[in-house]
């Protein structure tokens, strides 16, 4: 007898206050090279919710350093208080819907200046993104460096450019997914698959979030290249989450 899977779904934030809930959403940070905590903040960052969504405008970006990209790359970054755990033997999804308008932006260079939908693992450096441009919509997989947890030799970055067709402001419905028995994780757009990967490592939580960024890579270009008076405006809302066990 084939069992039934058993599953339960749920709104994580439906952006109804007229405040983003610091319960549910804090910015993020990390340690730059110099040892310091900086967050994920630009100065000319402008936030408004309460209609079913949180919309976040940094234009222009501010937010550049010549060196070290974890003080450049993320203009404004939102990370979830809470972290979910992945069922052991089922799967763990995450839905929301993301508009993305830039500004300035390179035509079809997708990091130039970009919005996103972000899951993490801090535990094990695993990162599961959609990102989408005026342009562009790509997923990213990426298992970062991180001290005491992986080496350069574990770092690896793919993008992806999956087959949506998109423009300045549209909305898609992005859902991702990931299942603990075959490390597997699949991009889903518009309830339409579009990719799928294996990891190298088992993930047992992911935390989420949603951000504007920039990101050419400094060692190939002059901060006049990347910083260029570009910006952009991104919206998303509601986040949902969905586990399932079979």
């Amino acid at each position: 007898m084939t069992s039934v899977p058993e599953s339960d779904a749920w709104t994580y934030d439906d952006f109804t206050s007229g405040e983003l809930d610091p319960a549910r959403w804090i910015v993020m940070a990390t340690k730059g090279a110099d040892g310091q905590s900086h967050p994920y903040r630009d100065r000319n960052a402008r936030v408004r919710t309460g209609d079913g969504r949180l919309e976040l405008t940094v234009d222009p970006f501010t937010r550049f350093h010549d060196s070290d990209p974890r003080q450049n790359n993320a203009k404004q970054m939102y990370r979830s208080v809470r972290r979910f755990p992945v069922p052991a033997a089922g799967q763990l999804a995450f839905e929301v819907d993301m508009g993305v308008r830039t500004r300035g932006q390179i035509p079809y260079d997708p990091v130039d200046a970009f919005g996103t939908v972000n899951l993490f693992d801090l535990d094990t450096g695993v990162v599961l993104n959609v990102a989408a441009t005026n342009d562009t919509v790509y997923a990213v997989v990426e298992r970062l460096v991180l001290p005491g947890v992986t080496g350069p030799d574990d770092h690896y970055m793919h993008r992806v450019v999956l087959d949506v067709p998109t423009e300045p402001g549209r909305e898609h419905r992005y859902a991702v997914t990931y299942r603990a028995e075959t490390q597997e994780a699949q991009w889903y757009v518009d309830g339409r698959l579009t990719y799928w990967a294996r990891l190298p490592v088992p993930v047992a939580a992911f935390s989420a979030g949603m951000g504007l960024f920039s990101a050419r890579d400094l060692t190939h270009y002059t901060r006049a290249e990347r910083e260029r008076g570009q910006g952009a405006t991104g919206w998303w809302g509601p986040w949902r989450i969905r586990t399932s066990v079979r």
